[in-house]
């Protein structure tokens, strides 16, 4: 491939979607110990659309996207465990493109029984995995409640905590009720019908999926001592021991962390959902502002860039 272009999603100044802009760039140059992937699908997360706007710096120009699945073309010297063929999805750091390499270290063998869609929304399970026991230490018999039960992350929390013997409670839209339920959530709690703190019994920790008011607004739902872990923003710490509570920012990954989350989705403990496709690196700004826009769902959001 030395030599080819391949189309890429790339961003030359921090804005608005208008940034995302679709060219021709040359095939990346495989580096030791990494493969080049041929991308079929990228995760689209609120971390893509946050740097673009200028909320987190990145090296200019960049190719957004931090997740990806997609079928390995090439491998580079030192590399073994992986071929030719092999259907594989991970942590591509600039996903939004037909080709890209990544490091074998943050790779890993697609089972069968999933899509490579459903692949490319894992990060949003390595999120809620470190969340709750790499920075919670969630164990079995623990209260707790996931915020946006329904969600990209949420979703996975709720399967999570459920299967470590957690008694989770979640909120969701209504629409989304026997959903969260059918993922392992013994009550799943209507947010709009009326405020969380008024429809239950108090928490050992809160995983805050949402930001805004709902972060102080879960310290009253605490138990003494408790614990509040947020994925969106730091919550505030005065707050939080004037409330008799902690608080601490949870969106902590690691390798072994990618690595336990890959035998859970090996063995099917938990499942991914897809809550829509865009098709295409064309709707690379469709997808990204559809994310920012929020709103309940079912899942995470997946931009599709390749064929099988």
């Amino acid at each position: 491939m030395k030599n080819l272009h391949i189309p890429a999603i790339r961003v030359h100044t921090y804005g608005g979607p208008e940034q995302l802009l679709l060219e021709e760039i040359p095939v990346p140059v495989l580096a030791k110990d990494e493969v080049l992937i041929k991308v079929v699908a990228s995760g689209v997360n609120p971390i893509d659309w946050k740097v673009r706007e200028g909320f987190m710096q990145h090296p200019l120009p960049y190719i957004p996207g931090v997740e990806g699945a997609g079928i390995v073309t090439a491998v580079g010297e030192g590399v073994y465990g992986l071929k030719i063929g092999d259907e594989v999805y991970g942590s591509v750091d600039g996903s939004y493109t037909t080709y890209a390499t990544v490091s074998t270290e943050v790779l890993f063998r697609k089972p069968p029984t999933v899509s490579f869609e459903e692949a490319a929304t894992m990060a949003g399970a390595r999120t809620a995995w470190g969340a709750l026991f790499d920075v919670g230490r969630l164990v079995k018999g623990q209260r707790i409640l996931v915020h946006g039960g329904a969600g990209g992350v949420g979703h996975f929390a709720v399967q999570l905590a459920y299967n470590a013997g957690a008694y989770v409670i979640a909120t969701a839209s209504e629409a989304n009720l026997d959903f969260v339920a059918m993922l392992g959530a013994s009550e799943v709690i209507d947010y709009k019908a009326a405020p969380f703190e008024t429809q239950m019994d108090p928490v050992d920790i809160v995983l805050d999926t949402v930001g805004g008011d709902v972060t102080a607004r879960s310290m009253k739902v605490l138990k003494p001592g408790g614990l509040l872990i947020s994925i969106v923003n730091m919550p505030d710490p005065a707050m939080a021991e004037a409330a008799g509570v902690r608080s601490v920012w949870g969106g902590t990954k690691t390798l072994a962390t990618m690595k336990t989350v890959h035998e859970l989705l090996d063995k099917g403990l938990i499942k991914p959902y897809v809550r829509r496709v865009f098709h295409s690196l064309s709707e690379a700004a469709a997808a990204q502002e559809y994310s920012k826009s929020g709103g309940s769902g079912r899942g995470k959001i997946v931009l599709k860039i390749g064929e099988i």
